[in-house]
């Protein structure tokens, strides 16, 4: 009598707990009527219990009789039993065992998608999910928990889910993603195809992460001004503090699209002679499409195959059918590889200039500033680092350019004089503003101002010079914070 008492405050409990993740909808619907309600909230209560303690072995009793009698009763129980099984899979040294939990695994993804528009019909804004959701879910769970996991399955299966969500991939299946997709080029290397196909996967993940990561910086940092009397040196320079959704969005994305790269990298699918291989006979055959040859020119500059023949080919093609931007990079750099660096100036200019892309532009401004920085014309690489912010405000790189044309200006000057220190103490202040603005270029920045920091002028030093930390001072036209080290 105490148990069925117990069982029945149980179930009360899950019901009253319950009511705000069903409300609007008919609870007798999902959970069945008179004692199949009972038995489903008393189920549904223990084996919650059961899986807040991580208990879950003794938990699949009562989540499975849920699962099976009442599948409509709550969003949770499917999002539950998938976390429970991915635990016991990884766990279970059974191989046995091991299949079972796993099959069961991919059965909650199945049926969820068999009931998706029912649970949709009461699931509240953040417990909604689409078929493109719960296909890459299953599919990352497939390809890491399998036992006897088939590349080509999973791989169809991200594909599949991926296209239902086109861009709304969340960062850990983009990571799933990409690996299966390595993995398949590696096992087929000599396919033609498969090769595109991993190019293409390339891409289409590095384009996301560049998304989302451009999307952090819409988030403002907030600063910390520095306190050049504090006792604690790191205190004496300004601090930029990221905004946690910055944070958050940086510390999915970028280790994702760092991911991304080390496998480009190791694979070697952008070979530039495979992709001449692969690409000479078809530019030839198109060389009079416009779009093809301008998404071929985009595939190599993105590979750094923009110095092979085949590049300069289609960007001839392309130019003589029509002046684009992409073909007038194609112009340049083939005069780089020339040597007439005056010649390809010209053609980036044209670019910026025939280019509507705000974004592209500010790309293009900052190529030009690079060049200028490698002919050692400083004065040139700030002007079109700031033409780069013109276009794009937030482009951290340019900041960080600027950065060492300034630092460059110490070069040669004696240490011991006080207005060397002043170019670290400019050049710092940049790196800051590469921060506040553009949240990926953190940690650059970071290791960046922490070289120029090794050049302040010695706080030990100070008192004889008649200075100290935190006077303002001038330096190439601008006025900076004097540190110390």
């Amino acid at each position: 009598m105490k148990k069925i008492l117990l069982t029945l405050a149980i179930a009360a409990g899950a019901m009253a707990a319950n009511a705000q993740n069903l409300a609007g909808t008919r609870l007798n619907d999902r959970i069945g009527h008179g004692q199949d309600s009972i038995d489903v909230l008393g189920s549904l209560s223990l084996y919650q219990e059961a899986f807040k303690r991580q208990s879950y072995i003794e938990a699949i009793e009562p989540w499975e009789y849920v699962f099976q009698k009442a599948p409509l009763a709550m969003v949770r129980v499917y999002t539950d039993g998938a976390w429970m099984f991915e635990k016991l899979v990884q766990g279970e040294t059974d191989a046995a065992k091991k299949e079972e939990y796993f099959n069961k695994l991919m059965n909650i993804y199945d049926q969820r998608l068999k009931n998706l528009d029912a649970l949709n019909s009461f699931a509240t804004a953040k417990t909604t999910s689409t078929k493109g959701n719960i296909i890459t879910r299953k599919a990352y769970d497939y390809y890491y928990f399998c036992p006897k996991m088939n590349n080509d399955e999973a791989y169809k299966m991200f594909k599949e889910g991926i296209e239902d969500l086109n861009k709304n991939v969340e960062a850990f299946v983009l990571y799933g993603f990409i690996e299966c997709s390595y993995k398949r080029f590696m096992q087929n290397k000599d396919n033609t195809d498969i090769r595109q196909d991993f190019i293409q996967d390339y891409m289409f993940c590095n384009e996301i992460c560049d998304m989302l990561l451009d999307q952090a910086k819409e988030y403002p940092a907030q600063t910390i001004p520095a306190d050049p009397e504090s006792e604690d040196s790191t205190k004496w320079v300004e601090q930029v503090v990221l905004a946690p959704e910055a944070l958050k969005i940086i510390q999915n994305y970028q280790p994702t699209q760092e991911q991304c790269n080390n496998l480009f990298v190791q694979s070697g699918a952008a070979d530039c002679d495979a992709l001449e291989k692969i690409y000479m006979e078809k530019v030839e055959a198109n060389k009079t499409d416009i779009k093809y040859l301008n998404a071929v020119l985009a595939i190599l500059t993105n590979f750094d195959c923009d110095k092979s023949n085949i590049y300069y080919t289609a960007a001839d093609y392309a130019y003589q059918i029509t002046k684009t931007p992409q073909a007038a990079i194609g112009k340049a750099s083939r005069l780089l590889k020339e040597g007439d660096e005056n010649g390809a100036l010209k053609y980036f200019q044209e670019a910026i200039e025939m280019e509507t892309d705000a974004a592209k532009k500010a790309k293009y401004a900052y190529v030009i500033a690079a060049l200028y920085f490698k002919k050692g014309n400083t004065g040139a690489c700030r002007q079109w680092c700031r033409e780069t912010l013109k276009y794009n405000p937030s482009n951290g790189g340019a900041y960080l350019l600027q950065a060492n044309c300034i630092a460059r200006g110490a070069y040669g000057k004696s240490p011991k004089d006080v207005a060397t220190s002043y170019y670290y103490c400019l050049a710092s202040d940049y790196c800051n503003k590469a921060k506040a603005v553009d949240p990926s270029s953190a940690a650059k920045a970071s290791r960046q101002a922490a070289s120029y920091a090794a050049h302040f002028y010695p706080k030990s030093e100070a008192f004889f010079a008649g200075i100290k930390a935190g006077q303002t001072v001038s330096c190439m036209g601008e006025t900076t914070t004097l540190r110390l080290r």
